[in-house]
């Protein structure tokens, strides 16, 4: 029994807000005891809503004055209260604010428990970067308070989070994915320091959330070098048939890919020359040719088995090409004109 009752004690006591926190548990059933047995009857004092309200002014030494024991046993138990209060109630204040204070920095410097969900996590990082994307996604109002999450490789964050109000961070380590609860994400973001780390990389993401529940999570996987898109691409189709290629060196395109899943998939087509989806060509429109709605000349594009991407100012190289049309826009003479074909169309003005 003596053991018993040893181990109990070091269990209570074990840390250091437990033994404040049973001095002050043990002060008010004290006083609440003494209340009852000693105070006159009736007394407001022994009332338990009461006692509770003098229990916390008198332990904080505030003393309104609004209730007061009147007999000896009850002024002990009054003198317990207030002494409890003034050194078991400091200590435990002081507990409190070292825990809020090692709670701030560990989260600063990644190592803390993060509650998250429906948020972004980067796994990798870079703050340029990290702040171009994060800017560009909370510039759409339904994304605006969106959280995200970064996950750092050693080396990568040195000392404290420098954006504690655009982002959150996490020291890589075995325990990273849960404490960033990447299986509650939106979207995850894997960015690796070269392409064959980021399969890696995807490879270890991917086997985590199939432990976790394979929660549909959408996987973004940042692609540097252009010239291995294609290798890469299938790389990351033999980790997950979901799995999205995108151009990390261009935060708008990953920005527009983390907003709207799947249509990472285009921006990297494009890139690839449409792979067998076709390829892109750009077409000049003769200065004599005429000229057309710009609706009329994508469905006559469409008919032939082309489609117009985008129209350009101009014959000039450095052209500006324009996707979104503007309303009854009309395409002329001097033009251009990007259009996804199979083979480099041979567009017959006459015809249109």
């Amino acid at each position: 029994m003596p053991i018993v009752l040893i181990r109990l004690v070091t269990q209570i006591t074990g840390r250091s807000w437990r033994v404040p926190a049973l001095v002050l548990l043990v002060a008010f059933l004290t006083g609440w005891l003494l209340m009852v047995v000693f105070e006159e009857p009736g007394a407001d004092i022994k009332r338990p809503d009461e006692y509770i309200w003098y229990f916390l002014v008198s332990g904080t030494t505030t003393g309104y004055g609004d209730l007061a024991p009147a007999t000896v046993g009850g002024r002990i138990g009054g003198v317990i209260i207030i002494v409890s209060g003034l050194t078991a109630g400091l200590v435990m204040f002081a507990e409190l604010t070292l825990w809020m204070g090692r709670g701030r920095v560990m989260r600063a410097n990644g190592q803390a428990q993060l509650h998250r969900r429906g948020h972004i996590v980067m796994v990798g990082y870079h703050r340029g970067g990290l702040r171009a994307i994060v800017g560009q996604i909370r510039a759409d109002p339904a994304f605006a308070k969106t959280d995200v999450v970064a996950i750092f490789w050693p080396g990568e964050l040195t000392g404290e989070n420098p954006d504690p109000g655009v982002y959150d961070v996490v020291a890589y380590d075995e325990t990273a994915y849960d404490r960033a609860c990447l299986h509650a994400a939106r979207t995850v973001v894997v960015v690796g320091h070269t392409d064959d780390e980021t399969v890696r990389v995807m490879l270890g993401v991917e086997a985590y959330l199939r432990r976790n529940g394979d929660p549909p999570v959408h996987l973004l996987a940042g692609v540097h070098e252009g010239n291995t898109r294609a290798e890469i691409t299938e790389a990351l189709r033999l980790i997950g048939p979901n799995i999205e290629p995108v151009d990390i060196d261009d935060s708008a395109v990953v920005a527009a890919a983390i907003r709207n899943p799947g249509i990472a998939s285009i921006y990297h087509n494009l890139a690839s020359t449409l792979d067998t989806d076709g390829a892109l060509y750009r077409v000049n429109v003769p200065d004599d040719a005429g000229e057309w709605s710009r609706m009329d000349v994508a469905t006559f594009l469409l008919r032939r088995g082309n489609t117009l991407l985008a129209v350009g100012e101009s014959h000039r190289p450095d052209a500006r090409f324009r996707l979104t049309p503007d309303p009854d826009e009309m395409i002329r003479g001097g033009q251009s004109l990007a259009v996804v074909a199979p083979d480099r169309p041979e567009i017959p003005w006459h015809e249109l």
